[in-house]
């Protein structure tokens, strides 16, 4: 065997870099490739899976995430940055018994709750679907979704553990190996089951135990088990990625000398940290993950409730739609699987993609903090609000301009769901900056030791977001719109409060005018002439070149405005990112 092939082997095993540490812009374009690439293939999974189920089986897909996600965030959500908290603090000191104790005291407490959580409500998945959320048809994407949570467990753990030694290697890998699996293996099982569907169908065979007189009759039956095999793909690729973290620990080195093990008292001592640290952040996940439960329900259970009040205004507002074959029974499943599988789906790209600053940015702050190296601390914190608000703020702008063209390209066989999901999607991308800020400020609040305040301000925003959702979602002429505006008010004031308690708690002071205000500014004059040659070319070209075309001039614009505006101040914008 070459030496290539050797050290290529090696590479595979290992990971590269495994053995160095990783400053946060390493840690941050590491993490931000590998959610680059996770991101862009979930937005490929999510738009080949919409444009294959419609707006019907999105709803079934989606109702299956909303009722997953809470149980995640109970066993598993938390469980990365607390894990990496610790790891970091203790690696810092130099304690590499308890950094390989903390690893030890996770697996031991959170595996025998996850495999509970796993189980228990897959036994009762049709109670749940039926009684508790009204969508009766999702159970099976219920049931074949919940072995996650005992996955995404393991693999969070192991992901932490080396985030916390500031390697996001393994991590990012990790995430690809997921990503990858996940296109796969969901659209391969989706596409199969509805070929196999369509065939007996032809051959005037049952489906499902049903026989179906149209192609009407054969969507009702066959979308809540094609949903399900779509979401045995999502399973298929957290085996993956937990069989990866799994081999990776196993063959590679996480730096520490392999005799190096825990005593079992620092085993216990580190598990009461563990538990200490991550109640306030696993309430403040559970709580933060209730917005998609919260959807779930006020928006199915707003549209119904509307709609019984008055069915003939809903048959006249979406006669298209009824005209295609949805039934006003299934409206609100539809209308909630276009908002979550169209809308949702793009909208959450961009503060997906900003997130890795604040996660990375993690390890770094928590050792500034516990050396009291205060100065450092302001400086990451500096560095990562500005790094968002000059990628988060173009990109909201941008999106709300072009909602409805950018709907139309990615899912152009399903005109009704993209038309409208156009207006929700344009209303909640005026708040990418807030989400995006957000969740960089409860990673950092974590790191300074205040990872309760989380929990208050989630509680705060999920409160304002039921409220607002339920006064304004049956109203007819707001409907999706509603959801959208509930959204984006109390993403608002989640970022008012974790932004500000942030910068109080660490005495950081920004710069107002060129962290935020130059941005602000630099996105609207990008868009805006994106926008004007939209409009005087819009009969020139088609609807894919013109996009494209208006997106990278905005782009190009926006770029050009930050490049004059650190030349014209000196330099003090590339300082700000860089801390030098």
């Amino acid at each position: 065997m070459s030496p290539f092939k050797i050290e290529w082997y090696k590479t595979v095993l290992k990971g590269v870099g495994f053995t160095k540490k990783q400053g946060i812009l390493r840690s941050s374009i590491i993490l931000m490739v590998s959610v680059l690439v996770g991101k862009a293939a979930g937005l490929v999974f999510k738009i080949f899976l919409a444009n294959m189920l419609g707006g019907t089986g999105m709803g079934y897909f989606s109702s299956a995430y909303a009722v997953f996600t809470p149980l995640y965030a109970l066993c598993a959500a938390s469980l990365t940055p607390a894990v990496a908290q610790l790891v970091s603090e203790n690696e810092g000191k130099r304690l590499y018994s308890r950094v390989r104790g903390v690893k030890t005291a996770a697996l031991k407490i959170f595996v025998l709750p996850s495999v509970l959580c796993s189980v228990v409500p897959m036994a009762f998945a049709g109670f749940i679907t039926k009684r508790f959320i009204g969508n009766e048809g999702a159970a099976p994407a219920v049931a074949a979704i919940l072995p996650c949570v005992f996955l995404g467990t393991v693999t969070a753990i192991y992901r932490g553990y080396y985030e916390g030694l500031r390697n996001m290697t393994p991590t990012a890998l990790s995430q690809i190996t997921e990503s990858a699996v996940r296109v796969g293996a969901g659209l391969g099982f989706a596409y199969f089951l509805q070929a196999r569907v369509y065939a007996d169908f032809l051959d005037g065979k049952d489906i499902f135990g049903v026989h179906c007189a149209s192609q009407s009759q054969l969507s009702d039956v066959s979308l809540p088990y094609i949903a399900a095999a779509a979401i045995l793909g999502v399973t298929a690729s957290e085996i993956s990625s937990f069989l990866f973290m799994l081999i990776r620990h196993r063959f590679g080195s996480d730096g520490i000398a392999k005799n190096i093990r825990p005593e079992k008292s620092e085993v216990k001592e580190e598990g009461a940290k563990l538990l200490k640290l991550i109640v306030p952040i696993s309430t403040a996940a559970i709580v933060s993950s209730l917005a998609g439960t919260v959807d779930l329900y006020t928006i199915i259970f707003g549209i119904k409730t509307s709609l019984a009040k008055d069915p003939l205004l809903y048959s006249q507002k979406y006669a298209d739609i009824i005209a295609s074959g949805v039934s006003l029974k299934e409206l609100p499943n539809y209308l909630y699987g276009s908002f979550t599988g169209l809308a949702a789906t793009v909208f959450g790209l961009a503060p997906s993609l900003c997130s890795v600053f604040g996660k990375s940015a993690l390890p770094n702050i928590a050792e500034a903090w516990a050396k009291g190296d205060g100065e450092k601390v302001g400086r990451e914190i500096k560095r990562v609000l500005t790094v968002i608000m000059y990628i988060s703020v173009p990109a909201g702008f941008g999106l709300c301009a072009f909602s409805r063209e950018i709907l139309g390209l990615l899912f152009s066989s399903r005109v009704e769901e993209a038309a409208i999901s156009a207006r929700p999607l344009s209303v909640m991308a005026l708040g990418t900056a807030f989400v995006t800020l957000t969740g960089a400020a409860y990673s950092m609040l974590q790191a300074v030791g205040k990872a309760e305040l989380p929990i208050k301000i989630n509680l705060l925003g999920a409160f304002v977001r039921l409220g607002l959702d339920l006064v304004l979602v049956p109203i007819p002429s707001l409907g999706l719109s509603g959801a959208a505006i509930a959204s984006l008010a109390s993403g608002a004031i989640m970022c008012f409060f974790a932004a500000g308690s942030l910068l109080k708690i660490t005495s950081t002071k920004p710069s107002f005018a060129l962290s935020a205000a130059a941005p602000i500014v630099g996105g609207a004059i990008s868009v805006g002439l994106a926008l004007k040659f939209r409009n005087t070319f819009a009969n020139c070209f088609s609807n894919t070149v013109l996009v494209g075309i208006s997106v990278n001039f905005a782009v190009i614009s926006y770029i050009i405005f930050v490049v004059l505006l650190d030349i014209s101040t000196k330099n003090r914008l590339r300082k700000e990112i860089l801390g030098k």
